[in-house]
């Protein structure tokens, strides 16, 4: 069961509630006002290979400006 962050628009206090997502609970502010169900920010952690863009590089593949900068060289030489 996930937590809920609610809020209320009267005097902007904030309260987290633990409760089923199928729930729908009346939850009252010590004003006495209605809170209302807030979106917060969640913390992501990517762990594991392939987040970044240098895991999914091999060994001995080149990157598209590396190899045009190789191709530019090998045409000076020959020029």
């Amino acid at each position: 069961m996930p937590f809920y962050r609610y809020v209320c628009e009267n005097c902007n206090s904030q309260k987290t509630v633990f409760h089923s997502i199928n729930e729908d609970p009346e939850i009252f502010c010590e004003c006495g006002k209605q809170m209302k169900r807030a979106i917060s920010r969640v913390g992501i952690i990517f762990k594991g290979s392939g987040f970044y863009s240098t895991d999914s590089r091999k060994n001995g593949v080149q990157s598209s400006e590396s190899s045009s900068e190789s191709k530019k060289k090998s045409e000076e030489k020959v020029a």
